[in-house]
């Protein structure tokens, strides 16, 4: 029998830490923070530490990856396996997170020695997608491609006769990231996992992609055709890139103002045509990025004076920056410059953690300005519809539904657990410290 130890992720959106314990292997499936207050950390239960043989991160979003130099700061003495790119990304994550607690007035649990003592294993190295291999001594690690930012995966895990799928963050609809369907992993058709830790961060909302872009450009569109700004926070990579391709595509003649940062994720990308959508033509893709980024009129400003000399130029446009939460300096000196005229909109796309300043306008945006402020999201995670399919394709006799409020995950609990056809399958919406048997 082994021990699922949820740390956090379950019944919250942020921390994400899933702890497998067995009689003889340990292992942890990511380790994150949550953006709330001076930063809440996983429920890391300390003497634990010592005993894990491994860290499995799916990505390197600040909710799942940020924790891991604590770990090192308790004693963990392992490796961290993930994918070289996300490897890569988390240098600039851990600074972010340094930052927010530094304007939070705390201080990092752990140091900067901590972060350089991480050893990584490259997953890509190990062995290609979909290919089972041995991580450590009886423990078998499949991995593959989750479609929610560049490096991020999901992995399948063979332990002590127990076979777990953790999803890490899970999309099968960006425009630009490739996902590899676990439900379409060559395995007999009768195999019944033991666990599965589902992301089901969009709870019971039945809306595709598809819904959520029309959305998208009828707010966009509206706000244009009154001479009005649109400002879109976004992460420095993931939807951000995405956002700007689709914006590319729908506004054309219109003005985009977009920061460096992510105008370098959009060079990554091209850089990394592993990760790029394969339905679609990649060359044709790989063509829309280059013309994209060799577009002569776009907007890329490297001064405060610069800012304030486009702001002043264009009428109707789109502002793309980065921080989806809006708790950097510069995403709230957009907000100032924008926020006295009421045909502007500032328009939310993804999770926005409580008492952030992203939150804080969307609770009472009159308290702040004139401006509109409005959150439509852009599908990056999973709803009631996904999670359906992704339960039916792999299927498991206990199924942890994560990255959402209690609130949302026991409405999407029960809807599911209504649909099920089988005694034996068990659907939980847990909390962070709650554990279950498998």
């Amino acid at each position: 029998m082994m021990k699922l130890t949820v740390w956090g992720g379950a019944g919250e959106h942020g921390r994400s830490a899933y702890l497998l314990s067995g009689s003889q292997v340990h292992l942890l499936l990511d380790c994150g923070v949550k953006k709330e207050g001076s930063g809440d950390y996983p429920m890391i239960q300390q003497e634990q530490v010592p005993k894990l043989d491994a860290v499995f991160l799916s990505h390197a979003h600040e909710d799942h990856s940020v924790a891991i130099p604590l770990l090192y700061r308790l004693g963990y003495q392992g490796e961290v396996w993930t994918t070289r790119d996300t490897a890569a990304q988390l240098t600039a994550y851990f600074a972010s997170w340094g930052e927010f607690t530094a304007r939070a007035g705390a201080e990092l649990p752990y140091r900067e020695e901590d972060q350089l003592a991480i050893r990584y294993r490259y997953l890509e190295e190990e062995a290609e997608k979909l290919t089972w291999f041995e991580a450590l001594p009886g423990v078998e690690v499949m991995w593959g491609r989750s479609g929610h930012m560049v490096g991020a995966v999901w992995f399948l895990v063979q332990a002590e006769g127990k076979r777990i799928f953790y999803s890490g963050d899970y999309t099968s609809e960006s425009l630009l990231l490739e996902d590899d369907s676990p439900a379409l992993v060559n395995k007999p058709s009768s195999m019944l996992l033991d666990l599965a830790i589902v992301d089901a961060a969009y709870g019971t909302d039945t809306n595709s992609q598809a819904d959520k872009l029309e959305q998208l450009e009828q707010k966009i569109e509206s706000t244009l055709q009154t001479g009005g700004k649109v400002l879109i926070p976004v992460p420095a990579s993931g939807r951000g890139q995405e956002m700007i391709l689709w914006a590319y595509r729908n506004w054309v003649d219109v003005p985009i103002v977009i920061e460096a940062p992510l105008i370098q994720g959009l060079k990554r990308l091209l850089k990394r045509s592993e990760w790029l959508r394969g339905q679609v033509s990649e060359q044709r893709l790989r063509e829309q990025l280059e013309l994209l980024l060799s577009r002569n009129h776009w907007n890329v400003p490297a001064s405060e004076a610069e800012r304030e000399s486009l702001l002043q130029k264009h009428g109707a446009s789109l502002w793309f920056v980065t921080d989806g939460m809006m708790q950097s300096n510069l995403a709230q000196w957009y907000y100032r410059q924008l926020s006295g005229d009421t045909r502007n909109l500032i328009l939310l796309t993804g999770h926005v953690s409580q008492g952030t300043f992203g939150h804080r306008l969307l609770e009472h945006p009159a308290s702040y300005g004139a401006c509109a402020v409005t959150k439509i999201r852009y599908k990056v995670h999973q709803g009631l519809a996904d999670v359906r399919q992704m339960i039916t394709g792999v299927p498991a006799r206990h199924t942890v539904l994560v990255h959402a409020e209690k609130e949302e995950t026991d409405q999407l609990q029960a809807c599911l657990a209504a649909e099920a056809t089988s005694p034996h399958h068990h659907i939980y919406s847990l909390s962070a410290g709650e554990e279950v048997y498998f």
